[in-house]
């Protein structure tokens, strides 16, 4: 299997860990040096395994009715490192119907013997298509 297919399961292992809210699935998709960073939207970094793993439990602990879909998957691999771009569709039922925000990723794997590790993880809220038109003219 070519490294770019094994970092991209990575990748789906780590939107699968999410949508189940399944925090010791999570905690095998990170890798644990102390150097693993994690940047959620409009949080600062964090780094090393066990405060980004507190991140995630609160996460799942308070993210209610909310499903996660990656799109525009794009990756890249060499040797022993791979990135994966894409766009995360977060779904949330709410009173007002279903909403839908999406935010860019980037996330980093490193290869740990046969296995990806996630090592970065980057998250930037994307504006809606009327905002970034608007940004485009100025």
């Amino acid at each position: 299997m070519l490294n770019e297919d094994r970092a991209e399961l990575a990748n789906a292992g780590f939107y699968e860990a999410f949508n189940k809210r399944d925090i010791e699935a999570m905690k095998k998709v990170w890798g644990s040096d102390a150097s693993t960073t994690c940047v959620h939207p409009g949080w600062p970094p964090l780094k090393g395994f066990e405060p980004i793993m507190n991140s995630w439990a609160g996460i799942f602990e308070n993210s209610g009715n909310m499903e996660i879909k990656a799109s525009d998957v794009r990756v890249m691999a060499s040797e022993d490192l791979a990135w994966v771009s894409c766009i995360e569709k977060l779904y949330t039922i709410a009173e007002t119907g279903v909403l839908l925000s999406k935010v860019f990723a980037t996330n980093l794997f490193h290869r740990e013997g046969d296995v990806w590790k996630m090592v970065m993880h980057h998250a930037s809220p994307v504006p809606d298509t009327r905002e970034a038109e608007d940004i485009l003219k100025n």
